[in-house]
């Protein structure tokens, strides 16, 4: 058996080619040796397939090289080239849309990178959206997002390292910084942790390789609050990369990785840095201070029904006057059950339904509960405004951190008053300080540590933009 027979049927073996109809082994005579063309018909630029082909088809008689290498630097209309002699390498790279090459006489495989994944258009994220700036967002293809940051940030500065991870199913990763900018340190750890990654796959791809950057262990596993950031939008991933942070493509996923992230990383939103710097302040002040309320109106109203005895007469207004079957905590909880019900049913209706869906939601949350006596209409108010200051954050993770807060204040005030408010208050704060960020800052900072800087630039948004903070 010559040397490209055993090197094909060894690759053959290693893709399953008996059970793959999808894999397209095309012989071919060049220059009166035997070879064959091997990719995946669904990932192949059929343009590339034929161009390559009619450049091997065409090569004339007794002129083949020494190595498939200089094969490729010669014939080959293609740049994406690379040789290898092990078959299990080049069976991974015609999984992920190469084009393997063997020849006879050669123990080497040529591989071509010939990958043309369909994707859907880059729209803008609905999670993240803007009134001014680019409406443009990630898709799931890792090159496309590459280039989309790439045109943000046309500078040699610009740092691209790829991992391969997982160990039966594998995916590609890129690891992105400005040199320069990132901390140096930092950047070490991660890519330590990206190479020595040990997982059959990255099945959830970024929650799962989350889950490596800043593993969970011991008493951190009940801590609720984020870590990571998700973003969907090359331009803010351009200025966090421009800010010293370090980013995390992953194929097949629109959602990039932003390491590391302080709690107030989580409140920044692109239309800060679309807007003038006073209307950009104003609704920075807004979104803090709505998100604050969502987490204490509902607990500081219920210990005020509790001491209504110790209420002014000016203030007896916040009171109910409804008499209500179901006591004021646990409707307060029934609802924020219900609406995240809600929410997690919303997911699997139908567009042509959505509408219908809301009304009805709207109807059994609302004046139905309230006529049937079980809910005050406080308790619908409180609750509507709270669920929606719940999606100020762009971070999921975020709002529902705080709707735990928020549910064991509930609790808290319930059985201990105002006793119970100010300790749950106090304990949550004690977890926040202590809480440390994935490069090992305080998640509070800039405040803990004091950094006059950067508590600053949080509260105000200053005339220059936000790549220019450093």
């Amino acid at each position: 058996m010559d040397k490209n027979a055993s090197l094909q049927k060894k690759l053959e073996e290693q893709l399953r080619a008996d059970i793959c109809f999808d894999l397209k082994r095309r012989p071919l005579l060049l220059c009166n040796k035997k070879g064959t063309f091997t990719y995946l018909i669904g990932f192949a630029d059929s343009i590339s397939v034929e161009a390559i082909l009619s450049a091997l088809m065409n090569k004339e008689e007794g002129t083949l090289p020494a190595s498939l290498q200089e094969l490729s630097e010669g014939t080959v209309p293609f740049g994406g080239c690379e040789v290898t002699k092990d078959p299990a390498l080049a069976a991974s790279e015609v999984l992920r849309g190469s084009a393997a090459l063997t020849l006879e006489g050669y123990d080497e495989i040529l591989l071509m990178d010939i990958r043309s994944f369909s994707t859907r258009p880059p729209e803008e994220p609905e999670k993240d959206r803007t009134l001014r700036g680019p409406h443009i967002g990630m898709c799931e293809s890792l090159v496309s997002n590459l280039t989309q940051i790439r045109r943000l940030l046309r500078t040699p500065d610009l740092r691209t390292e790829k991992f391969i991870l997982g160990t039966k199913i594998q995916n590609e990763v890129a690891l992105l910084s400005i040199s320069g900018k990132a901390d140096e340190t930092f950047l070490k750890k991660i890519r330590q942790k990206l190479q020595n990654a040990k997982l059959p796959c990255l099945s959830m791809t970024q929650e799962t390789l989350a889950g490596i950057l800043v593993p969970r262990k011991g008493a951190s596993l009940l801590n609720p609050f984020p870590k990571v950031r998700y973003c969907e939008r090359p331009d803010i991933v351009a200025a966090s990369l421009m800010e010293g942070k370090i980013a995390l493509l992953c194929d097949n996923t629109p959602s990039v990785i932003l390491l590391p992230q302080s709690l107030f990383d989580f409140f920044e939103e692109s239309d800060d840095y679309y807007f003038p710097p006073i209307t950009a302040s104003y609704l920075r002040l807004v979104r803090v201070l709505i998100f604050i309320a969502a987490v204490l109106l509902i607990p500081i109203w219920l210990l005020v029904v509790k001491e209504s005895s110790r209420l002014p007469r000016e203030l007896q207004f916040v009171l109910t006057d409804k008499n209500y079957a179901v006591p004021l905590f646990l409707q307060f909880l029934i609802i924020e059950f219900a609406i995240d019900g809600l929410k997690m049913a919303s997911l699997n209706t139908p567009n042509t339904l959505s509408g219908s869906f809301s009304v009805i939601g709207g109807l059994l949350l609302g004046e139905f509960a309230v006529e049937s006596g079980w809910f005050v209409p406080q308790a619908i108010l409180y609750s509507a405004f709270t669920g929606i200051a719940n999606f100020i954050p762009t971070n999921i993770e975020l709002g529902y951190s705080f709707k735990l807060i928020r549910i064991t204040l509930i609790l808290l005030v319930e059985y201990l008053g105002l006793f119970g408010l100010l300790g749950g208050v106090l304990f949550w704060l004690a977890v926040l300080i202590s809480t440390k960020g994935a490069g090992g800052k305080s998640y509070l900072y800039p405040f803990i540590p004091w950094d006059s800087k950067g508590v600053a630039r949080i509260i105000l948004r200053f005339s220059h933009g936000r790549e220019q903070k450093k």
